[in-house]
């Protein structure tokens, strides 16, 4: 009975789910519908039982199939914050139709589940199987706007990438089994424990893999696949995609690789790689070009969804320095970044929805002198963005500051040098962005934006948590270490 009381997260994704689509089955033109509040009351439920879930402590349940603990239950809190952030918006943007919220709502729990799933999976089978269902969630997201050649777009080319990557993957896990005779991690890491492999079949194994999980994660080389799925995509679905897709890929590349390829050393709080192959210098290298490559396309971007969607990736090259450095501090600066990510992706993207909606397009040139018509907005794009990149004073600072310190302290100079660099391109990026916005003080623009009440408490209500996780930093760290004891060896 236990068993099932730690995975009631998900449970109530599936019955939220289940009156979402039952209310849309039984529709027959009345005037008030009420699936969005449907859905947000599930979210709102699930959250609260994931809470609750902390007290139970870490358990394997279902015979080792999930690891319910704090890194699972931290991604589970912030996949069903970003499920309910996206819900919210979706009742404020035209680019998604008032008879096709309802599918809309469907697909976003649906991929809430799956990224649940992806982040207790301790088998690497319901890993995979849970991974390809939220890829073929995404696939539909991406292609919601049917009646754009760009979303269709995206979607064939998130359809492409992501079958290949799931091929990859397959072929990794295969090689895996064959030599543990296991798919659960643990026992994986015992049995490569007592007979290693080969480097040249670790590094085989390591290559398909991580090569398979740079699709998820948006690193080199299938870094240009972001920006294009998030420029198709409609902005509610960018918004979405931009971060959970990536967290759940963080959240699988973590647990995969730290209790696979790597093992504890004799200092509180760090690993080693396990074998003769050391991993983290591959990825140290994908790292820094994934960050330099990021910044630099961002600055040269005509359009701002491609241009955030460009800092997504160079987000993404920071928060694998936290990842290869095989450390607590740097893993819970990783955790730390991602929920700074929640609140400035999930703004950013609802400005740039606001914006699209006002103007019907995201190009620079036509966003000039916006400021003079929606000031508020367009400080809160700004303020977002540049959180995201980590200028200080902004929160998105302190992680920044925390992953390069930790790379300085474990001798990864050069890296800490990108990073620095990365930075300060991402954040001349913006820069350009706000002078766009700013626009000619000469120039004659159209008339103010009529406030909304419900856009400000929206943005009200992404601002003050963000603001809020930069003032209480070390509770957020101190948290997101916590939510490291995940080893059960």
């Amino acid at each position: 009975m236990k068993e099932f009381f730690l995975i009631m997260p998900e449970i109530f994704l599936v019955i939220t789910l289940a009156f979402v689509i039952t209310g849309e089955i039984t529709y027959y033109g009345e005037q008030v519908r009420l699936i969005i509040a449907t859905s947000f009351l599930g979210l709102i439920a699930a959250f609260i039982q994931t809470i609750i879930s902390y007290q139970y402590g870490p358990a394997q349940i279902f015979g080792g199939v999930l690891s319910v603990d704090g890194f699972s239950l931290f991604f589970k809190l912030l996949f069903i914050m970003l499920a309910a952030f996206s819900v919210s918006s979706v009742s404020q943007t035209s680019e998604v139709a008032p008879e096709r919220r309802t599918e809309f709502c469907a697909l976003i729990l649906s991929a809430a589940l799956a990224m649940c799933l992806v982040a207790s999976a301790s088998n690497l089978l319901l890993a995979f199987l849970s991974l390809l269902f939220l890829n073929v969630i995404s696939y539909f997201l991406a292609a919601y706007g049917k009646h754009s050649i760009l979303s269709t777009e995206a979607a064939v080319k998130y359809l492409t990438f992501g079958t290949v990557a799931g091929a990859l993957l397959l072929y990794a896990l295969a090689i895996l089994f064959a030599s543990s005779h296991s798919l659960n991690i643990y026992e994986m890491h015992r049995a490569l424990v007592a007979i290693p492999l080969s480097p040249k079949v670790m590094l085989v194994v390591f290559g398909l893999s991580f090569l398979a999980l740079s699709f998820q994660l948006g690193s080199f080389p299938m870094h240009l696949l972001v920006p294009d799925v998030l420029e198709g995509a409609p902005t509610p679905v960018s918004a979405f995609l931009s971060l959970g897709t990536r967290a759940a890929g963080f959240a699988l590349a973590t647990r995969f690789l730290i209790v696979v390829f790597a093992q504890p050393t004799l200092s509180k709080g760090q690993w080693q790689v396990l074998g003769q192959l050391d991993w983290t210098e591959i990825v140290s290298v994908i790292a820094g070009i994934t960050m330099i490559m990021g910044s630099l396309l961002a600055f040269r971007q005509q359009g701002a969804k491609r241009l955030v969607g460009n800092l997504v990736v160079n987000e993404t090259g920071f928060l694998l320095m936290g990842l290869l450095v095989l450390d607590e501090v740097g893993i819970a600066a990783l955790l730390y970044n991602l929920v700074i990510e929640l609140f400035a992706l999930m703004g950013s993207f609802f400005v740039l929805s606001f914006l699209y909606n006002e103007l019907k397009s995201d190009r620079m040139d036509d966003l000039r002198g916006m400021l003079k018509r929606a000031v508020p907005e367009c400080i809160c794009l700004v303020m977002f963005l540049l959180c995201l990149v980590g200028s200080p004073p902004m929160p998105g600072f302190i992680g920044k500051f925390t992953l390069i310190g930790v790379a300085i302290r474990h001798q990864r100079l050069a890296l800490a040098a990108v990073g620095v660099i990365s930075m300060v391109i991402s954040t001349a990026a913006v820069a350009r962005l706000a002078f766009h916005l700013m626009g000619d003080f000469k120039q004659t623009v159209g008339k103010p934006v009529s406030p909304d009440l419900s856009r400000k408490i929206f943005l009200g209500a992404l601002v003050i948590p963000m603001t809020l996780v930069g003032i209480f930093a070390d509770f957020v760290f101190s948290w997101a270490g916590h939510s490291l004891g995940f080893i059960f060896w």
